[in-house]
């Protein structure tokens, strides 16, 4: 595809007239879906239904307070839950993780890396596109990128600090983030504005952003018609009905046996490359996330008695 030129709005921008912002050439939009206290943006009914009757290709991004694996799988939950009921006829930008706030900051790289991976397998299990917005800056202190599975990187460096930039102004090349792998669009700054006034809010200023390409295909494996059972024992559930990270590895010390058991159904069943230490931790929840993802169940990261159930009809 051709580079094309899109905005990213929100509540912030007032009530936005898109029929002009179709005519000025916005190319599209990558819209807020969700606040802080977890309600919808004030205006991501509005934006996105707009864009659906236009024809204006649309995405949608949450920014994070996540802090923990277990609030951004909840919170990209609630997201998707969202989506799902939207039309997305015109639906082609995907869900994009705005990681940029102070309260992750104080995070190390890799507990971030663990809430970008964790809010990917949500968002894709779910059958969305996903991608990871940030700066410059914050990426390069912050983010580990060989620790984080996503591809798909957008980033903001501004061109010309915060001063005015006409929408159909071209940005200077050499402020493009190029440090960055796998860059799929370049925010290059907040203070875009169309020929005329096309919303209310923000002084009428936009966040105008590059993207350079589509979200990658996903590969299709190869189906095999032979099935394929596990052959090894299955775990048996502890009193309470499930294994979960959040009892602590200490309440579980009793079941390390069993949960070695789990540990190696996964490794078969999805390569989820565990240690088989008998420790239920937070990379074996995303597993069991990734199973039940994969077996249609409600994705909780807890292994009870459906997942147990499917795991023993679960064939390769």
């Amino acid at each position: 595809m051709t580079q094309r030129k899109i905005i990213d709005v929100s509540v912030y921008n007032g009530t936005i007239d898109w029929k002009k912002v179709k005519k000025y050439g916005c190319d599209g939009a990558i819209i807020k879906i969700i606040r802080k206290d977890l309600g919808k943006d004030k205006k991501f009914e509005a934006n996105y239904k707009k864009c659906e009757e236009l024809g204006i290709p649309w995405g949608v991004y949450n920014y994070t307070y996540a802090t923990t694996v277990a609030k951004a799988k909840s919170d990209m939950e609630l997201v998707c839950d969202i989506l799902d009921k939207a039309s997305k006829k015109h639906f082609k930008y995907g869900i994009w993780f705005d990681i940029e706030d102070k309260v992750q900051a104080r995070l190390s790289k890799v507990k971030i890396a663990e809430i970008i991976n964790a809010a990917q397998t949500v968002v894709e299990s779910r059958g969305y596109k996903f991608g990871v917005y940030t700066g410059k800056s914050y990426f390069a202190e912050h983010i580990d990128k060989n620790k984080v599975n996503c591809k798909n990187w957008w980033i903001a460096r501004y061109y010309k600090g915060y001063n005015r930039m006409a929408f159909k102004a071209t940005p200077n090349k050499s402020y493009k983030p190029a440090s960055v792998p796998d860059l799929m669009a370049w925010q290059y700054t907040s203070s875009g504005v169309f020929p005329a006034k096309v919303s209310t809010g923000n002084g009428g200023k936009f966040d105008l952003n590059i993207l350079y390409h589509d979200f990658p295909a996903v590969e299709q494996k190869e189906e095999t018609t032979k099935e394929v059972k596990y052959t090894g024992k299955f775990p048996k559930l502890p009193p309470r009905g499930y294994y979960t990270f959040l009892d602590g590895i200490t309440v579980l010390e009793g079941a390390r046996g069993e949960i070695e058991k789990l540990q190696k159904f996964l490794n078969w069943a999805i390569d989820s490359k565990l240690d088989t230490d008998g420790k239920y931790g937070e990379k074996k929840e995303d597993a069991v996330s990734i199973f039940q993802s994969k077996c249609k169940l409600k994705i909780d990261g807890k292994f009870g008695a459906k997942s147990l159930k499917a795991a023993k009809l679960f064939s390769k």
